[in-house]
């Protein structure tokens, strides 16, 4: 038996309805200091559960009753816990999204200039009455 499946069966050993199992926990417990250390600690919890180990103090019931009367909490403040290594990756990806974006900025190509279109020359003609002017084209070329 191996800490993984050590830990996976635990609960069923600790019911204890399987004598094999058994067998193969204790000697697996004898061999991982690292297990026997785990199965100490929930075999402490559960007697001080049972109440074998805890007592309340002498003045315990005159403490509870006058919070009780007063409706007194306690406030706990539970402040949001981010580990430190999604700290450091989602600071990271902040980081590369402003280089990113600063490089796109910096190094955006030049604006490509719309295709010149010929230029239409037109000349106007003055008029009495109306229209008052009037336009002709006039070829490109012969504007020189």
């Amino acid at each position: 038996m191996n800490c993984r499946e050590f830990r996976r069966r635990y609960s069923e050993y600790r019911d204890g309805h399987d004598p094999v199992l058994a067998a193969e926990v204790d000697d697996h417990l004898e061999a991982c200091y690292a297990c026997a250390a785990f199965d100490r600690a929930v075999r402490d919890g559960v007697e001080a559960l049972r109440g074998s180990m805890v007592r309340p103090s002498p003045d315990f019931m005159q403490r509870l009753t006058r919070r009780l009367e007063q409706r007194e909490t306690l406030v706990e403040s539970l402040s949001p816990h981010v580990s430190p290594w999604a700290a450091s990756v989602a600071a990271g990806l902040f980081l590369a999204l402003i280089g990113l974006t600063l490089k796109q900025l910096m190094v955006s190509p030049a604006p490509v200039a719309a295709e010149v279109q010929p230029m239409v020359v037109a000349r106007p003609t003055l008029h009495a009455g109306l229209p008052f002017v009037t336009f002709s084209r006039v070829a490109p070329d012969s504007t020189r």
